[in-house]
């Protein structure tokens, strides 16, 4: 197959590219990442640091960002953006854990780093943004009420990087990104669109969007109704018993949604998929899921549904099985790594904030937008060359057929869903990795046995499905 990995002989020769990127503006040598600690091999070039969200010389809002050039012969007309979701978490967890030009040695937070092969910059730019304001390394309070407004932050953030690194202007824009980012990503590219028109002066050229194990939809949707056919199918998965499915399947039917899944999934479409009258919350069934794993094993998470103690420890401050960040952390313990990224080394960084506060104006209700795929994903669809939707078929956070069930439920291009039932295999190599099917101008992969972050827990598959997003590979060299 063609384009999968880059060998090491390769990839040292290729280094070579990446040293001769250069930026010619003054603006562009003030981000510059210097002496770099904890990397023992050459990293090539990068550039950090924080730019504001809009254009006004008194703007204290600003987010943080670190780009990395491409470091092959692929993908230099293509600038890639990764976002983490939360809402609240830094995208550093994807530079650093998932699909960054480095990976830690140990679980340890004194850890040292080692390359990652399958890095997304090996195929393009890939700038990886901290967002909104109030997440890790930004700057300022936090005004906005919700993805509108983030949205516009996102877009004059763009505005300021092109401006900064002007050589960039008019390459292909991809923006990528996982879970709540699948919430950012339609409404940031929603507002793209919207100046279509100033894109020669701009230089902000987006060409299509990837949504990981997104929250698209509603909670219903993407959690509850599917929750009991999910524990049904994976509960030996997750290690409990056959008599506690029974349990869940009383609660299950009682709420209406025992057999949802089945009863909604259809290719093309019946009609539009409603809420049953039986059910009296988003969380019920999920919620008694849940319990049953957590009481199966210390070590199960909702995260990956595949019991592994040795998952749980996580050197940028969040193990996959708590709910409260720690403060000691890869960057708080090495504050000579945030200086050689241009920030404050006294700056206290955390993974994820602890509150919705600390990225929305309402600190009570947080983002209230209705979800992108009763909205802008639509619209986003059409104007694109290509949208792709990832869903790991062992996350329980945000449940694989929650995202089919949602994608069925939703008309672009005048029609509603899928018309044809996915059943392309999706390979990486020579092994089957899941299922793949593409239909008018949207492709949804189903990552077999891949947690909440497929580039984490799937590194091969994630990299060649980001080179079908480039366009550097086709349909038929990731299917069979």
């Amino acid at each position: 197959m063609r384009g999968f990995a880059i060998g090491a002989a390769l990839c040292a020769s290729l280094v070579l590219d990446a040293l001769a990127v250069t930026f010619s503006g003054d603006k562009a040598k003030g981000f510059e990442v210097k002496n770099l600690p904890k990397v023992d091999f050459d990293l090539g070039p990068s550039w950090a640091g924080n730019l504001p969200v809009s254009n006004d010389t008194n703007e204290d809002k600003k987010l943080f960002f670190w780009m990395f050039p491409p470091a092959g012969d692929v993908g230099h007309d293509d600038v890639v953006v990764w976002l983490n979701g939360g809402p609240g978490c830094s995208s550093l967890e994807g530079l650093f854990q998932e699909n960054g030009p480095f990976k830690f040695a140990t679980s340890d937070v004194n850890s040292t780093l080692i390359p990652n092969e399958h890095s997304w910059s090996n195929l393009s730019y890939v700038v990886w943004i901290e967002s909104p304001v109030g997440v890790g390394f930004t700057k300022g309070e936090p005004t906005i009420q919700g993805m509108y407004g983030q949205a516009r932050q996102m877009y004059g953030f763009l505005q300021q990087f092109f401006d900064t690194f002007s050589e960039l202007k008019g390459k292909r824009l991809w923006f990528t990104g996982e879970s709540y980012a699948g919430k950012y990503i339609p409404y940031i590219a929603h507002e793209i669109y919207q100046h279509d028109d100033t894109k020669d002066e701009t230089g902000i050229n987006l060409q299509g969007i990837a949504i990981n194990d997104p929250s698209f939809t509603s909670d219903f949707l993407s959690e509850e109704a599917p929750a009991f056919e999910f524990f049904e199918q994976y509960h030996e998965v997750m290690g409990v018993n056959k008599s506690d499915v029974e349990d869940v399947r009383r609660v299950a039917r009682k709420q209406g949604i025992e057999t949802f899944v089945a009863d909604n999934l259809h290719y093309p479409p019946k009609g539009l998929i409603h809420k049953p009258a039986e059910s009296t919350s988003d969380y019920i069934v999920w919620d008694l899921v849940y319990r049953k794993g957590v009481n199966a094993s210390e070590c199960f998470s909702v995260y990956n549904i595949k019991s592994n103690c040795d998952e749980m420890a996580d050197p940028m401050g969040f193990p996959l099985n708590a709910t409260v960040p720690s403060k000691k952390n890869f960057l708080n313990e090495n504050p000579d790594f945030k200086k050689a990224l241009n920030v404050d080394p006294n700056t206290q960084w955390l993974e994820c904030t602890i509150s919705l506060g600390d990225v929305f104006k309402n600190k009570t209700l947080g983002d209230v937008s209705p979800p992108p795929d009763r909205t802008v994903l639509p619209g986003v669809i059409e104007k694109s060359k290509r949208t792709v939707i990832q869903h790991g078929t062992w996350d329980f956070i945000l449940i694989a057929n929650g995202t089919q069930l949602a994608i069925q439920n939703m008309t672009w291009s005048g029609m509603q869903g899928f018309q044809n039932k996915p059943n392309l295999t999706l390979t990486a190599g020579e092994k089957p990795h899941g299922v793949f099917h593409e239909e008018r101008g949207l492709t949804l992969a189903l990552v077999a046995e891949a947690g909440h972050m497929v580039p984490q827990f799937k590194p091969q598959t994630a990299f060649a499905l980001q080179q079908y997003l480039l366009g550097q590979v086709s349909k038929k060299d990731i299917t069979a």
